[in-house]
């Protein structure tokens, strides 16, 4: 396969080797020449991840925070956001809240003849607390199902897909999902087991943004970056020992970011299946940055090489051309 970093004036470097399976630099590496058979879609019985058809919270019953519906939002900006995509299914309001953008949530839930129910009558909205919830709460539709053969199908010669190798606190999954929807990631792929579940939580800590970013959930990680390879990404863990540092790393057009766990890092395989490590530099006596943070930081400079790059490319064709 040919490789898809552009050959580019603005440095002269030497380039860089894939790595092989021990960390080490790979000799002959080659792309995955196919495989005998379809690569699969992970079966799910077809049925969405939220939900699972409970209503929750539609009673009077008093619930603990940690049972609250899949399909569950609370928050004004997690609200807002599934009204404005339209995943809005049953909004529960306290009508004694008078702030403007609750009161503009409500109007327009009305207006689209959204079911709405008063909220101290859940029994959710006695565990959790009040500034937690702002007076305004909702069900949403069952999430779509999304599959990594329509992503790849999807994205232009410019893409990015993040792999999260078994973020486990949704604080910390809500933000990386916010910092994707910010970046324009094509997708976020989770594995089968090891990850938190795309929970209530994990959409407060979002602002409600993971209803933004396409999600492929209960991967065998090894065999879909395989497939992603074998479709022309690139990939790049983040790693501390990385041998190439994220802040002058070469970041190919089309390229999967793999981000580990917040304690253990990335898996063995996982590792193994990258073509590059990159790490952040970090100062004397810091060891690492949060996942999250992490995530950010070099998701944007992914973005910024890449911008760059292209800047400098526009700039020297324009000069060429007005050459005699």
């Amino acid at each position: 396969m040919d490789d898809p970093t552009p050959n580019r004036p603005r440095r002269s470097r030497r380039r860089r080797k894939p790595r092989g399976a021990a960390g080490k630099p790979a000799q002959g590496h080659k792309r995955s020449q196919g495989r005998s058979a379809t690569f699969q879609k992970n079966s799910r019985g077809g049925s969405a991840r939220p939900g699972n058809g409970r209503q929750g919270g539609a009673t009077s019953r008093t619930v603990g925070k940690n049972q609250l519906p899949d399909n569950f939002v609370y928050g004004a900006n997690p609200v807002g956001v599934a009204l404005e995509t339209g995943q809005l299914k049953m909004l529960f309001f306290d009508k004694g809240r008078t702030g403007e953008r609750l009161q503009h949530i409500h109007a327009n839930a009305l207006a689209e003849g959204i079911e709405i129910r008063p909220l101290a009558k859940q029994g959710w909205s006695r565990v959790l607390p009040a500034e937690a919830h702002q007076g305004i709460a909702g069900l949403i539709h069952e999430l779509p199902n999304h599959f990594i053969e329509e992503i790849v199908a999807d994205v232009g010669d410019e893409s990015c897909i993040l792999v999260l190798d078994r973020i486990q606190d949704p604080q910390n999954l809500g933000a990386v999902l916010r910092t994707c929807a910010a970046n324009q990631v094509d997708a976020v792929v989770l594995p089968k087991a090891g990850s938190c579940p795309i929970s209530a939580a994990v959409h407060k800590a979002s602002a409600g943004q993971s209803l933004r970013v396409r999600i492929v959930e209960g991967e065998n990680l090894a065999r879909t970056i395989e497939y992603l390879k074998d479709h022309g990404y690139w990939v790049i863990g983040c790693d501390s020992d990385g041998e190439e540092d994220a802040t002058t790393f070469e970041y190919p057009p089309k390229r999967v970011i793999v981000m580990g766990n917040e304690g253990e890092g990335m898996r063995r395989l996982t590792r193994e299946s990258c073509d590059y490590l990159v790490r952040i530099p970090m100062a004397p006596g810091v060891e690492s940055l949060n996942i999250s943070v992490a995530t950010a930081v070099v998701l944007y400079l992914a973005s910024a090489d890449l911008a760059r790059a292209a800047f400098e490319e526009e700039n020297n064709e324009g000069a060429d051309d007005g050459a005699d």
